[in-house]
C-alpha cells in the first residue's frame, strides 16, 4: 500500500477526559476496542492527542491513575508504541520503559496495566504499508516473533525518535513526509542497523557519490511532491543507512535537510521574481511542496533570517541567489 499525498490536511484532536467511560470512547473512535478497569482511588484525568492523515495515526495518551486496560488493536494496521521516560507499563506482565519498542499485530489482544501518571506513544499505519515499507528499507529484517513484540533500541535512536514526535504533536499537524520519516525512525530501531554490521560495506569515493548525485536527481525532479526514503532507496539501490551516510558525507545535511532547503530556496526565488501586488506567498509555497503554511511561515524566517513577505517586497536585481 502507498500512503498517497492528500489535499485534505491532516487532524489534530486534544481530548481530556475524566472517568474511564470517555477514555474507552475516545480510543474507540481511532480503532482500538477493549475495556479501561480502574485500579486505584481517585479521579481519573486522561488526556488523549492525536494526530490523523487517512489511515496512519501518531497519538500519545497521558493517564494519572493505576488502570487494567484490555484492548485490541485496530484490524488491518500495525501499531508501533514507545514510553517516554520516566514512563512505564507493564504489557501482558512484562515491564516496558524508555529503549524499548512495541510492536502490535493487526487485531491483536493485549493487556496493559498502567502504574499511575504515566505516557504513551503510539504510531498506527496500516500493515501492507510498514511490510511493504520495510521490505525496502531492512529487507534483512525479521518480521517473525509473534503478534505482540517488546524490542530493546539503542538509546541514541529512541531520542531522536522521541524528539520527532513531540515535535510533530506540539505543531498539530503531520505530512506524508512525516508518515514515511517516522516509520523510517522505528524501522531502524527495530532493525538495530544490524544489516550495515553485516554487510559491513565500505564506500568508495565513486559509490558514495554516486549515491548521493542519483539522491539529489530524484530530489530535483520531485521536491514539489512528497518525497518519502523508500522512493529514495528504490531509486539509489541502497539501504536508508547507506543512503543516509553517502548523502550526508556529500552535502554535509541529511536528505530531510535537503529537500526543505531546495524547497525553500525554489520558494525564494519565486518570491523574488513575483509581483508583490499579485502573488500570494501562501499559493507559492503549496506549488514548491509545503502543505502546513503556519510552519512554512516559521522556518522560513529562520532559515533565511526574513520574512516570506519581506522577500516578495524585495527586487529581483538584488537577490542573492
Amino acid at each position: 500500500m502507498v500512503v498517497k499525498p492528500s489535499s485534505t490536511p491532516s487532524t489534530f484532536v486534544d481530548v481530556t477526559s475524566h472517568s474511564v467511560e470517555q477514555v474507552t470512547e475516545e480510543l474507540r473512535k481511532k480503532g482500538w476496542e477493549g475495556e479501561y478497569r480502574q485500579l486505584s482511588k481517585g479521579r481519573v484525568t486522561s488526556r488523549f492527542r492525536s494526530l490523523s492523515l487517512g489511515p496512519c495515526a501518531l497519538s500519545a495518551h497521558h493517564l494519572d491513575q493505576r488502570l487494567h486496560v484490555h484492548r485490541t488493536s485496530p484490524n488491518g494496521c500495525v501499531s508501533l508504541l514507545i514510553m517516554p521516560p520516566p514512563n512505564y507499563v507493564l504489557v501482558d506482565g512484562v515491564e516496558m520503559g524508555k529503549d524499548h519498542v512495541l510492536v502490535l499485530d493487526a487485531g491483536t489482544e493485549i493487556d496493559f496495566v498502567s502504574p499511575g501518571d504515566a505516557t504513551a506513544v503510539a504510531f498506527t499505519l496500516p500493515k501492507s504499508y510498514f511490510e511493504a515499507t520495510a521490505r525496502v528499507l531492512f529487507p534483512r529484517t525479521a518480521k517473525n516473533g509473534g503478534p505482540i513484540r517488546i524490542i530493546p533500541c539503542p538509546a541514541s535512536g529512541w531520542a531522536g525518535l522521541h524528539r520527532e514526535v513531540s515535535g510533530l504533536l506540539r505543531n498539530g499537524s503531520m505530512s506524508p513526509e512525516d508518515i514515511s520519516l517516522l516509520l523510517n525512525r522505528f524501522l531502524g530501531l527495530l532493525a538495530g542497523e544490524r544489516e550495515e554490521r553485516e554487510k559491513k560495506v565500505h564506500l568508495n569515493n565513486w559509490a558514495y557519490i554516486h549515491v548521493a548525485r542519483r539522491a539529489q536527481e530524484f530530489i530535483d525532479d520531485n521536491f514539489r511532491q512528497p518525497i518519502r526514503m523508500e522512493e529514495l532507496c528504490r531509486y539509489t539501490g541502497v539501504s536508508v543507512s547507506t543512503l543516509w551516510r553517502s548523502f550526508s558525507r556529500y552535502f554535509q545535511v541529511a536528505p530531510g535537510e535537503y529537500i526543505k532547503a531546495r524547497r525553500f530556496n525554489a520558494v525564494r526565488h519565486a518570491l523574488m521574481a513575483g509581483d508583490p501586488s499579485r502573488q500570494q506567498v501562501g499559493q507559492i509555497a503549496l506549488a514548491n511542496g509545503f502543505t502546513h503554511l503556519g510552519r512554512f511561515s516559521v522556518e522560513y524566517s529562520k532559515f533565511f533570517g526574513e520574512s516570506a513577505t519581506e522577500t516578495l517586497a524585495r527586487p529581483m536585481s538584488n537577490a542573492d541567489v
